[in-house]
């Protein structure tokens, strides 16, 4: 602390003092005037004829040796760790790190602060500010796996810029990856095609949840029930469409394209279609058995699908009741949803009806009047109502 306290003058004057000093000076009186004990006269004095002008400056308050420390094998480890996984296109921050070295069986790993440390001395990562704490957040989770997958896709582009459209299935609880589809585009059939391959390989869910995108449902552009979640209905399983603008619903499912699409700028680009399906099988294999997951405490996606049993669909079909307001045409037609429409008569032209449909089940009301009930058969566009055909009759 007396380093930090004392001017360089005053040291120098003490200096100056004790070249002069032949044994009768009065110290205490030189003290005095310098405003310093003498202790501190003396303690100086001898710094300085031990070490001469050297010895007034201000001592290193680094200890003798730091048992804490991280060692520089530790150091080399943690720095050889980061150039890999930046080089290979996954996660390089200090938890990814730490997780890595861990799964490694490298003995003492030091936490991920101290690893966070370490990269910002090396010059590897620049110090940011503060940020939310993660205990902050409030992440949602299902319970089991195949409790709720979801869906989407996103596009990439080849080595001639042709652009791909890339479906992926992802477990809510686990977050593995359960099916990747390269396609031209995304359709109803390239859903339904991805979805088929991770039923064969891990069982149907009890949900699925996707965005409104036209391959995944069909209720927000016609108001029905699209092709995809038809079938998904037939066989026990609840599709879900994530409320419109309200991304964090399909949260987990839009930041994993993140580390997907980085660890693909690291490969060679691919040529073909099939090329990039081989790249995301690659992909696959190593996001769900190799990478530890920072939202599962480091366990690999794998690891945690299989540590506890599986969720099952409903044995039934599901069903939904679907309610809209359309206005019948100028000829009395009303469109059912999914492109199926009816003729309820001339007498409702212009009016706006109310059809309920619970599956192919309709029932047509105006107000409180039921108008007709009817029964959709799934091979025509056009339902014949069962009215009498021509015009209806005047009476005289």
């Amino acid at each position: 602390m007396a380093d930090r306290v004392v001017s360089m003058e005053v040291r120098l004057a003490v200096a100056a003092f004790a070249l002069v000093d032949d044994g009768s000076a009065n110290v205490t009186g030189v003290c005095r005037e310098l405003g310093i004990s003498r202790d501190t006269y003396y303690r100086y004095r001898r710094r300085f004829e031990a070490s001469g002008w050297l010895g007034l400056l201000p001592l290193s308050s680094r200890p003798k040796s730091s048992p804490g420390q991280t060692s520089p094998e530790m150091v080399m480890l943690i720095t050889r760790m980061r150039r890999e996984l930046v080089e290979q296109g996954w996660d390089a921050g200090a938890r990814s790190i730490r997780y890595r070295l861990e799964r490694a069986q490298i003995p003492d790993v030091p936490s991920a602060r101290t690893v966070h440390r370490v990269l910002v001395r090396q010059g590897l990562v620049t110090p940011e500010p503060a940020k939310r704490p993660r205990a902050s957040y409030r992440r949602f989770e299902h319970a089991a796996p195949n409790g709720c997958w979801q869906m989407d896709g996103t596009q990439w582009a080849l080595a001639d810029d042709t652009v791909a459209t890339i479906l992926r299935v992802t477990d809510d609880h686990s977050r593995m990856i359960l099916a990747s589809l390269v396609c031209d585009a995304e359709n109803s059939v390239n859903a339904w095609a991805c979805l088929d391959t991770a039923m064969d390989r891990h069982g149907p869910p009890a949900m699925l949840l996707t965005d409104g995108g036209t391959a995944f449902s069909s209720r927000r552009q016609r108001g029905g029930i699209g092709d995809v979640e038809a079938r998904l209905r037939a066989i026990g399983v609840n599709p879900v469409v994530a409320s419109p603008y309200h991304p964090q619903t399909c949260g987990k499912k839009e930041r994993d394209w993140q580390p997907l699409k980085r660890w693909l700028a690291a490969q060679p680009p691919a040529h073909t279609l099939a090329e990039l399906q081989r790249l995301l099988d690659a992909y696959d294999v190593l996001f769900n058995t190799d990478r530890p997951h920072q939202a599962l405490d480091g366990q690999t996606p794998v690891e945690r699908y299989r540590a506890s049993p599986k969720a099952i669909p409903a044995d039934h079909p599901v069903t939904r009741c679907l309610i809209t307001e359309p206005r019948a045409s100028n000829r009395g037609r009303v469109e059912l949803g999914n492109g199926y429409r009816i003729n309820i008569g001339p007498q409702w032209a212009g009016v706006h009806v109310t059809v309920v449909r619970d599956d192919l089940d309709v029932v047509i009301l105006h107000n409180q009047t039921i108008i007709c009930r009817h029964h959709i058969d799934p091979t025509r566009k056009h339902q014949i109502s069962g009215r009498p055909k021509g015009r209806p009759r005047t009476r005289r």
